[in-house]
């Protein structure tokens, strides 16, 4: 399927100025003296080894999709060796998809079947994840995205999907102890969608976000939220965030050039792309990487460098090895 995303000259951005609460100062203080954070897109999606669209870019069957549950066993998974990685390549948060585009759930959600637990694997990642991050004073943060490929209510029953995201970010404040931010993706407000895109893209309405953000900060206090819209930070939001780009860039073509008031973020890849693709593997360098996070730190801009875990539940060798040349980097400029 070809996807038929395009900009619109004309939109309009959801109105959260009902939004009560924002992210505590301390909250705020705590991310950007984190500075720097792991970013992980898991999940279904890194069977296939073909990158987290697999399952919208090539039409695949919802059916053949689900049969993947029975194969998803991550035996080599180990939360504490990931947090250890984190202490080596000196990061203090992990940013992680809960859930992605395609509805696949990384913990034991009470609210659908199609989650980790029954997988073959039938482990709680995130559980053991935030287990291993809290012992280490590591923070926790999780993507979250709004748009869901396979979540029938997505297009049946908008009011009921609201009810079912909100429900999971209920659980997701609540079962995990300590959150440390929320990063959610998926709306893309400037930009509009035809033809068979639009079934799985379009929203059917508006996502409530005013009250999702307030739910968070009510019950998180100190999480930082985002939305990966591409546009200015609304009200609730903690900061901003930009894709591939230093602020105030669009390199990419769908980042905004308007920088706020709030505080900054650049999200970064160390690979080719954004998950498990062995077909595209390309490692970026550490003198790379560094380079691109003493530019973030010239903006005064937290740095998220991601990686896409194997399918096995590890790492990629290649991209451990420059993540601890970057923690050495580190350590060494003091």
């Amino acid at each position: 399927m070809e996807l038929e995303m395009f900009p619109v000259d004309e939109f309009e951005i959801e109105d959260t100025s009902a939004c009560r609460l924002h992210a505590t100062p301390e909250g705020v203080a705590a991310f950007l003296n984190d500075g720097l954070g792991l970013s992980v897109h898991w999940g279904l999606y890194s069977l296939f080894g073909r990158g987290e669209w697999a399952y919208a870019n090539e039409r695949i069957p919802w059916e053949a999709y689900l049969r993947r549950m029975g194969q998803f066993d991550p035996t080599r998974f180990a939360a504490d060796e990931w947090a250890d990685l984190m202490l080596e390549s000196g990061q203090r948060f992990l940013l992680i998809t809960s859930k992605h585009h395609d509805g696949f759930c990384l913990w034991d959600t009470e609210l659908t079947d199609f989650k980790i637990t029954n997988t073959a694997f039938r482990r709680d990642a995130l559980a053991e994840l935030a287990r291993a991050l809290h012992e280490r004073g590591l923070r926790l943060h999780f993507y979250y995205s709004l748009l869901d490929w396979t979540h029938p209510a997505y297009r049946t029953d908008w009011p009921a999907y609201v009810a079912y995201y909100q429900g999971q970010i209920r659980e997701l404040c609540t079962r995990f102890g300590d959150i440390a931010g929320f990063l959610f993706d998926g709306y893309w407000p400037r930009f509009g969608f035809s033809g068979e895109t639009a079934q799985l893209f379009q929203p059917r309405g508006a996502f409530d976000l005013a009250t999702t953000f307030d739910l968070i900060h009510s019950l998180q206090p100190a999480a930082v939220v985002t939305n990966n819209g591409h546009v200015l930070p609304q009200p609730g939001e903690d900061y901003q965030i930009w894709e591939m780009d230093m602020p105030g860039e669009n390199t990419q073509g769908f980042n905004t050039t308007d920088v706020g008031d709030r505080p900054k973020a650049v999200w970064w890849n160390l690979n080719s792309g954004w998950s498990y693709n062995p077909g595209g593997h390309a490692v970026k360098s550490a003198d790379e990487i560094m380079e691109t996070l003493r530019k973030a730190r010239s903006q005064d801009a937290v740095f998220m460098l991601n990686v896409g875990p194997r399918p096995y539940g590890d790492i990629h060798p290649e991209e451990q090895q420059v993540l601890r040349e970057i923690g050495q980097r580190l350590r060494q400029d003091g």
